[in-house]
């Protein structure tokens, strides 16, 4: 008795190759993965260290820009946009090897001066640590940590600088370095800076740093010099008189 066949009809044969063709074109958008910048750097990539937010951007150049509840300025979520913490009591705290604020405003032709007030999880028991700040690609200083005293800063973003991203935004970046190894979420353990206020100001606009005659003993409290960083004293970014 001769053995049944089997022979497969035309609809078969068809739902068989787009079955095949199917899972061909899966496996390839799993090798070749169609997805944004965002998503590719930060999930498949790992070159990003945070996942950008969906802000605007919008910033009122001049104005004080508060992180502390309660606090004079502007208090509209729209400039974290990457390895920042949500504004709490204390600020905004960075996660990961770098925070990134993304300000967009019309760029004056002139010279911008940046002011903030910072603060990190160290103490003098630990070793010295140092934060590079860089403006659009550009590092521009550097903060030292030496306990968990008040960092306040003033840096000078030259006009060039400040016009250089094609999308006109001007994106500060605190670059936090690694201080341990990682755990069993097998990310690296950075320092933490938080932020409590930041402003940036037309340089023209910006009240002249103090200067010490020749012979008299400089004030107690006397500003740093734009470009330098000053330990301790009050909120840079809140002073109508001048920046500390």
């Amino acid at each position: 008795m001769a053995e049944p066949t089997y022979q497969p009809r035309l609809w078969h044969l068809i739902l068989t190759a787009f079955i095949a063709v199917f899972g061909a074109m899966v496996v390839w958008l799993v090798l070749n993965p169609r997805v944004e910048d965002d998503y590719r750097n930060y999930y498949i990539d790992r070159t990003w260290s945070c996942f950008p937010r969906l802000i605007s951007h919008f910033y009122p150049l001049g104005e004080p820009l508060s992180f502390v509840k309660d606090r004079p300025g502007y208090e509209r979520d729209s400039v974290r946009w990457c390895g920042f913490m949500p504004a709490k009591a204390d600020g905004i705290k960075s996660f990961g090897e770098y925070g990134i604020l993304k300000f967009k405003f019309d760029i004056p032709d002139e010279d911008l001066l940046l002011t903030f007030s910072s603060w990190a999880n160290t103490n003098a028991s630990k070793p010295e640590r140092n934060v590079t700040i860089a403006v659009n690609g550009h590092r521009l200083g550097q903060i030292t940590f030496k306990d968990a005293k008040r960092v306040n800063g003033n840096l000078i973003i030259p006009e060039a600088i400040a016009k250089s991203a094609e999308d006109g935004m001007v994106e500060i970046r605190w670059e936090v370095p690694v201080v341990g190894t990682p755990g069993t979420n097998t990310e690296p353990v950075t320092l933490q800076v938080r932020l409590e206020a930041v402003r940036i100001v037309p340089l023209s606009k910006a009240p002249p740093p103090p200067t010490t005659p020749v012979g008299e003993p400089a004030p107690k409290r006397a500003n740093p010099r734009w470009g330098e960083i000053e330990k301790g004293g009050a909120d840079p970014a809140f002073s109508s008189v001048s920046f500390e």
